[in-house]
């Protein structure tokens, strides 16, 4: 498990209570966006663009602070990004208050670390997520979980091959899921190719009419054999 270092902070511009055209927001390289929470007032912001590509990782990452202008440092944790169906261009991003003595639900990634050596496999990652409830400050950036211990076709690993810290961290699964392979170690299997068709067999009617040939020339033969006696 990655401990979150809760350091990043990410500098934002005000919208004011209007907020402005979304269009003319992004024209200046920014995009527009928000933070809620806490029974407080949504307030709209606005990005930069560069800063959010650049940031993204901090972002998923847990807990991080935003300061509006030069005002106070707002602890938040990452609610959602907005992309483009086609470029996957950041267009609006959401921000979501956090009470730092208060526990709150999130998905931490899970990431495979150390290295699988069986010949002709395929390791498959069941969930790339985990769902868990901690305080703010003990979110960690990603769950890991080390397949170097798969060493045979057919092994899983479950949730509880990770290491982590459970008193500080509660996963919101069932005892079901929690004994559910998280990572499968298969075989690898090539790809069947189709063998090509040598031959086409006739159609029905390609049939009858081939056989109505034969038929006709059989026919002419017998006629052409009585003419000549």
């Amino acid at each position: 498990m990655t401990k979150q270092s809760n350091s990043f902070l990410f500098h934002v511009s005000s919208r004011g209570t209007r907020g402005g055209k979304n269009k003319d927001i992004r024209k200046n390289g920014d995009i527009p966006g928000n933070i809620f929470g806490l029974s407080l007032d949504s307030t709209m912001i606005s990005c930069p663009l560069k800063m959010v590509q650049k940031h993204r990782s901090d972002f998923e990452g847990g807990l991080f602070y935003v300061q509006i202008d030069s005002g106070e440092k707002i602890p938040v944790v990452l609610e959602e990004i907005q992309e483009h169906p086609v470029t996957h261009m950041p267009l609006h991003i959401v921000f979501k208050r956090v009470n730092l003595l208060e526990k709150i639900e999130m998905d931490v990634p899970v990431e495979m670390i150390g290295e699988c050596d069986v010949p002709d496999s395929n390791i498959l990652l069941v969930r790339d997520e985990l769902p868990i409830e901690a305080l703010p400050s003990d979110i960690p950036e990603k769950f890991e979980i080390d397949i170097s211990k798969l060493t045979e076709i057919g092994q899983s690993l479950t949730v509880a091959d990770i290491i982590y810290d459970k008193s500080l961290i509660t996963l919101q699964l069932s005892e079901e899921e929690l004994e559910a392979p998280l990572v499968l170690l298969q075989e690898l299997r090539a790809e069947e190719v189709e063998a090509p068709v040598e031959a086409v067999e006739a159609t029905d009617g390609e049939a009858s009419e081939s056989a109505a040939d034969e038929k006709t020339t059989e026919n002419s033969a017998d006629e052409s054999a009585r003419k000549s006696e």
